[in-house]
């Protein structure tokens, strides 16, 4: 009887495969030359800086919870549900109308409101600035109509952001350190 050296299983002598795990049985001459070498293994080596994050499998475990992204600059979940629910208009007020809609919203003042009207004043600082190239002629016009092109695509991810109940930091806007 052979023994199979992978499950430990017994099977006939005849028998080239494990009945119960697959794996090839070699006779005792073959195995005989592999013994009397020593076995010497050495783990591939990987060119992986220490601290980085190696990935052996891309694809997610069976039975494992999925893995669910957090987006730094989504503080919707910070706020109750009522309050985003009773104050969706008066956010997007403060993109639509300007300072006037800040200024509605701050006498609401719900943390909600107070949100939306800081990201609007971010956003109406940063158009401002965007006309400071202006002064140059052709190239600082072109510059300044890019820029206002950019802020205006913005604004309206803002208003939609803000009647769907979000309360994420605007993008571009967000990232300029002097603004926050």
């Amino acid at each position: 009887m052979k023994v199979c050296q992978n499950c430990g299983n017994q099977v006939e002598d005849s028998v080239i495969f494990c009945t119960n795990c697959g794996v090839e049985i070699k006779s005792a001459e073959q195995q005989a030359p592999q013994s009397a070498q020593p076995v010497t293994q050495q783990a591939p080596q990987q060119n992986v800086q220490q601290g980085a994050p190696v990935f052996v499998n891309a694809q997610q475990a069976p039975y494992q919870q999925p893995i669910v992204y957090n987006d730094p600059k989504d503080h919707t979940n910070e706020f109750d549900a009522n309050d985003i629910a009773d104050n969706k208009l008066f956010g997007a007020a403060c993109y639509l109308f300007e300072i006037f809609g800040i200024i509605i919203a701050l006498l609401v003042n719900t943390p909600y409101t107070r949100f939306h009207a800081k990201n609007a004043i971010r956003y109406d600082i940063a158009l401002l600035l965007c006309f400071i190239p202006c002064i140059i002629p052709i190239l600082g016009w072109l510059v300044t109509g890019i820029a206002c092109l950019v802020l205006f695509v913005i604004k309206i991810i803002a208003i939609v952001w803000s009647l769907q109940g979000k309360a994420k930091e605007l993008p571009i806007i967000s990232d300029i350190g002097f603004l926050k």
